[in-house]
């Protein structure tokens, strides 16, 4: 698997890593079909048990996944690829990344262009635009 194959999460929006009893802060990368890909401080073990979480909604959404692979980027860096193992987490996952790139056009709309959407004013205009783009 590569990230090239996944789909890109905006950077802005926070997303957790449980693994064991150890928490990582981390900035989301891309989503695939059935994975994600996340920008981490340092790689953890292959096929360890995970559990994101976003806190986008509330309650946060959570789901439980485990490490596909790691790359190492540099000092402190690394995208940590998680694969979910049931369709129904994968497409949970979509789902709630969809509600995430909606939040961001959102907030650049905010900052380019100083007109401020509702989320539902949001999710029309991302979803004329950008839906059909999205992959399934």
């Amino acid at each position: 698997m590569t990230p090239r194959r996944y789909i890109r999460h905006p950077s802005e929006i926070p997303i957790t890593i449980q693994a064991t009893d150890q928490a990582r802060d981390t900035t989301l990368k891309d989503i695939g079909l059935g994975g994600l890909c996340i920008q981490t401080r340092g790689c953890l073990p292959h096929h360890i048990e995970i559990t994101i979480r976003i806190p986008l909604l509330t309650p946060s959404f959570e789901a439980r996944g485990r490490v596909a692979w790691c790359r190492h980027l540099g000092p402190d860096r690394a995208l940590l690829g998680i694969r979910f193992t049931d369709p129904e987490t994968a497409f949970a996952v979509r789902m709630i990344e969809q509600l995430c790139h909606i939040e961001s056009y959102r907030r650049r709309t905010s900052e380019e262009s100083g007109r401020e959407l509702s989320s539902q004013e949001a999710a029309q205009e991302w979803i004329s635009l950008y839906a059909s783009r999205f992959p399934h």
